[in-house]
């Protein structure tokens, strides 16, 4: 016997869609681009049924925000824990943001809206940052267990390493952009991760 839908499953749906929907404009057209009307229209929610969920556009883009948050660390950690050494684990982070943006156009909306709400409302900055710490974060915890593993160097500074690789797939991500659509992020992406390893692996004799 199938069982219908609860008030709450409906409602939960009502709110992913809207996510989804929100998470497109975003990164389409930015946080000033996009109106509440377009993301009603788009979705095929009534007025009600958007501010039963979201008081406000700036709930909106804080919700999409950790939306997308969320379906990316997911998505990351799962590559990450299909492989067993630290340092194969940090092949696949590699991989699985690139698979993110080639797959999902909508995970733009995590960097239009950081930049975008960061420059309109600093106070939201904290909120914001999460995405980044807990990206960091991650990263210096493989590079620790790689550390154990006899495979990268005892003297790399976890947390120094993984700032750099933030910073620097961040920067590769935003020249890939303007100068091919993306189109080439993979190669740039891993043309930084050899260099990246070249200087934090231990050397093989």
């Amino acid at each position: 016997m199938t069982l219908a839908p609860t008030s709450t499953d409906r409602g939960s749906e009502t709110r992913r869609r809207i996510l989804e929907v929100a998470a497109e404009a975003f990164a389409d057209r930015g946080y000033a681009g996009t109106s509440v009307n377009d993301v009603l229209k788009a979705s095929g929610v009534t007025k009600g049924g958007f501010y039963f969920h979201f008081p406000s556009k700036e709930a909106l883009a804080l919700a999409t925000l950790r939306h997308k948050q969320e379906q990316w660390a997911g998505m990351v950690m799962a590559a990450v824990m299909r492989r067993p050494r630290a340092v194969e684990q940090l092949e696949a982070m590699v991989d699985a943001l690139c698979d993110l943006h080639e797959q999902d156009r909508a995970c733009r909306a995590i960097s239009r809206l950081c930049t975008e709400l960061g420059d309109e409302r600093p106070e939201l900055r904290p909120q914001l940052g999460t995405q980044l710490t807990t990206w960091m974060d991650m990263v210096a915890a493989v590079i620790r267990k790689g550390q154990d593993e006899g495979e990268i160097r005892p003297e790399v500074e976890p947390a120094v390493a993984a700032e750099i690789a933030v910073e620097s797939f961040i920067g590769l991500e935003t020249v890939s952009e303007i100068l091919t659509g993306r189109a080439d992020l993979r190669r740039r992406a891993r043309d930084f991760r050899d260099l990246w390893f070249a200087a934090i692996r231990q050397p093989t004799t």
